[in-house]
């Protein structure tokens, strides 16, 4: 007599095992999020940034004017709802109309009036001038401000090339020599970093912009292209560039 033949099923397990399994699925999944609650949080703080003049009256326009109605019989929740939207639309109307003053000559001479005074305060002209100062050398297409090229340049020390923004060209008229002026930003911080003052001919040029320098900056390199067009030699020099660190140490010694 035939015995029943029972069916049996098993879970191979993943090659490598499953706990080399588990921590290589965990770890895509948290690098897959961590983009999302990053802009999450950057969009969140950035609209309690925004609303945050405009929220009270928000709130106040919705109080004493019915322009809600109940949500699933909540009245606080359909309140607390119209009361955001609106707030960051008085915002946007807000700074919208701020942009437009400043086109105009009466617009200009007053924003002129309130820089004076905030740069005059003790406690505030350090804040307010310098982040003033560094939005406008971020932004782009600001009359001429701004940076104007992506270059590299050795730094601190010969054969060590460092990513570097062209600020300023400047022209010795004793020596009759022309200088650039390069701001190297910091990493992650590119609102950081080091002033250098060198010869034209001793950076290398790129074909980067300005923005894919910035992204190159913030991911440490990450972003930066696998192959590009590293430019020609540049002039020879001393061992390092003026005013680098290592020409900082040099004298210090």
């Amino acid at each position: 007599m035939n015995k029943p033949v029972v069916a049996s099923s098993s879970i191979t397990a993943p090659k490598g095992g499953w706990r080399r399994h588990l921590q290589s699925v965990f770890l895509g999944g948290l690098a897959a999020l961590i983009p999302l609650f990053v802009t999450i949080w950057v969009l969140d703080f950035l609209y309690r940034v925004i609303t945050g003049f405009s929220h009270p009256l928000a709130q106040w326009i919705v109080v004493h004017v019915p322009l809600h109605v109940k949500i699933e019989g909540s009245t606080a929740t359909a309140a607390a709802v119209v009361s955001s939207i609106l707030a960051l639309l008085i915002s946007i109307a807000t700074i919208y109309a701020i942009g437009v003053l400043s086109t105009l000559v009466i617009g200009r001479k007053l924003l002129a009036l309130v820089d004076h005074f905030i740069e005059n305060l003790p406690l505030l002209k350090g804040i307010y001038g310098t982040t003033k100062q560094v939005i406008t050398v971020f932004r782009q297409g600001g009359g001429g401000s701004g940076f104007k090229r992506v270059v590299l340049v050795e730094f601190p020390r010969r054969e060590m090339w460092t990513l570097a923004f062209v600020t300023n060209e400047l022209t010795d008229t004793v020596r009759h020599e022309s200088y650039l002026t390069l701001f190297i930003p910091m990493t992650p911080n590119p609102t950081a970093g080091f002033f250098q003052m060198v010869p034209v001919g001793s950076v290398r040029e790129t074909t980067w912009t300005v923005d894919q320098g910035i992204k190159i900056i913030l991911s440490g390199g990450l972003l930066a292209p696998r192959e590009f067009d590293f430019g020609k030699e540049p002039d020879s020099g001393p061992e390092s560039c003026p005013g680098s660190l290592g020409d900082q140490a040099g004298r210090k010694a």
